[in-house]
């Protein structure tokens, strides 16, 4: 099990440094296309790493998953802003 959450751990540091890489891309590009192509990957690669993150603690506390599952759930719906 531990050498699962350290495998997980070194994912999420990879991802970041990929989310990373991709900012620093947006930052450097001279063009608005490729900046925003680069954000865009930036922003799936941080999507993937809440994923990995959230994997990593439910692993960790499989009740704290299963809790913010049912609390998701039994939420109500969220009212439309007037406007």
């Amino acid at each position: 099990m531990r050498a699962t959450q350290a495998q997980e751990a070194s994912r999420a540091d990879d991802l970041l440094a990929q989310a990373r890489g991709r900012l620093l891309q947006a930052d450097r590009a001279s063009d608005l296309r490729t900046a925003l192509l680069a954000v865009r990957e930036a922003l799936d690669i941080t999507t993937r790493l809440s994923e990995t993150l959230r994997q990593i603690a439910a692993a960790q506390d499989p009740t704290r998953e299963a809790q913010r599952r049912e609390d998701r759930f039994s939420r109500p719906a969220r009212k439309p802003r007037a406007g």
